[in-house]
């Protein structure tokens, strides 16, 4: 019996004779993938491109409620989202209207300010690597926005000195100087507004203020702590990843909280995710059907073209296994080199697309034709080759010696 690397050799040097025929099944099965191989690169080149886009937006992550609630938010709340395994942080935040305070610029002019409470773990200050500011009695650190800093004329290290104000029980109007250090400065693209943000501690002492409630630690005089939980008017909700949005934005729906989100933008890249993967499937499927029945077709009309070189071989003493793997080579031969060609058709077809539409996508790629994708299409036509190439194989395998005895 002869063996397989015999059998190895001679299909493979078979299959280069008949270079012309096994180039036409080359160039047919890359006709066929590099369509399919394209429009993989687009689905995922622009549905990543726009979740590039999506994420450097600084609010894509973000949610914070549309109004305030009538009793306002309690820290039961947030120990409930911080207990969640889709939130990445979340800060309560006070009043609108305690959260503003004016400061002098160097010019002596009066610049408000919103101010943000912020905390350890804030992805804003994290993404751009600003210090956490602390809680200095009897003033406070402060991260300043780009606008803000720019309209005080400030830099880190500066001291700013903000105005408190507020009405007594009295009537009258009462006065306090608060100073803030400033230890950092957003850039531009991190936050539009005029803002300073602070720990979250100095916002509730300066609430506490302007409502006339005592905040000893501060020397701030006024009525005793009424009793019970603090209620907070908002606040501040960093999700972990975009698909996160919307599910917590369906969590705090179903709690009668109405948020802002970015949830309708997220949800559009994934229903034209989940369309190009419909379509992908659906191309998919019409290609995988021609091209089986295209190579079952080569491979049988291969096999009875040589019946009698097959027919030589067993006399020659090759095992039916050895026949049956002859045919079932020069498929996996044909789909190795389709599938390359499909490959760098694809890839200089990407390349295109995306200088076609850079100036559309500022940049960003339209078409990406990954290896794995390579991988992936390669499985799949050495699949459906041995597959099709099957029954072809259990014919050549099946053909008598006989038959060539009677031929000769």
């Amino acid at each position: 019996m002869r063996g397989f690397p015999l059998i190895i050799r001679l299909a493979s040097r078979d299959w280069w004779h008949e270079r012309a025929l096994s180039l036409c099944a080359v160039l047919a099965l890359a006709s066929m993938l590099a369509p399919l191989l394209v429009l993989y690169g687009v689905r995922a080149g622009l549905v990543e491109t726009l979740r590039t886009n999506l994420l450097q937006d600084p609010t894509a992550l973000i949610i914070i409620p549309s109004g305030s609630a009538g009793g306002g938010y309690s820290d039961g709340l947030f120990s409930q989202l911080r207990a969640r395994p889709d939130v990445r942080f979340v800060i309560a935040r006070t009043r609108d209207v305690a959260a503003e305070m004016q400061f002098v610029s160097k010019n002596g002019d009066f610049v408000p300010l919103t101010l943000e409470p912020t905390a350890q773990g804030d992805p804003l200050l994290e993404r751009f690597k600003r210090p956490v500011p602390e809680d200095t009695l009897p003033g406070a650190e402060a991260v300043l926005s780009a606008g803000a800093a720019r309209k005080l004329a400030a830099g880190a290290g500066d001291i700013l000195q903000g105005r408190l104000g507020r009405k007594r029980p009295d009537g009258s109007l009462e006065m306090r100087v608060f100073n803030a250090t400033v230890t950092g400065i957003l850039p531009a693209e991190a936050i539009a507004s005029d803002t300073a943000f602070c720990l979250l501690s100095v916002l509730e002492d300066i609430q506490d203020y302007r409502d006339y409630v005592a905040v000893p630690r501060r020397n701030f005089s006024g009525d005793p702590r009424p009793e019970g939980a603090r209620r907070y008017e908002s606040f501040r909700l960093y999700a972990k990843t975009l698909e996160d949005v919307e599910a917590l934005d369906k969590f705090l729906h179903d709690k009668n909280i109405e948020v802002i989100t970015k949830a309708k933008d997220i949800a559009d890249i994934r229903k034209i995710n989940q369309a190009l993967t419909q379509l992908l499937l659906i191309i998919a499927l019409a290609v995988g059907t021609g091209f089986v029945a295209f190579t079952m077709s080569s491979s049988l009309a291969a096999v009875r073209r040589k019946e009698k070189m097959l027919g030589m071989l067993r006399l020659l003493g090759f095992s039916r296994p050895a026949l049956l793997s002859y045919p079932l080579q020069q498929v996996l031969l044909t789909s190795l080199f389709g599938t390359l060609a499909a490959w760098g058709t694809a890839q200089c077809v990407a390349v295109g697309v995306d200088a076609i539409f850079a100036q559309q996508l500022s940049g960003g790629t339209v078409c990406e034709v990954r290896a794995e994708h390579f991988v992936i299409a390669l499985a799949a036509g050495i699949f459906l080759s041995l597959a099709a190439a099957l029954y072809p194989a259990l014919r050549a395998a099946d053909i008598e010696p006989a038959l060539v005895v009677r031929d000769l």
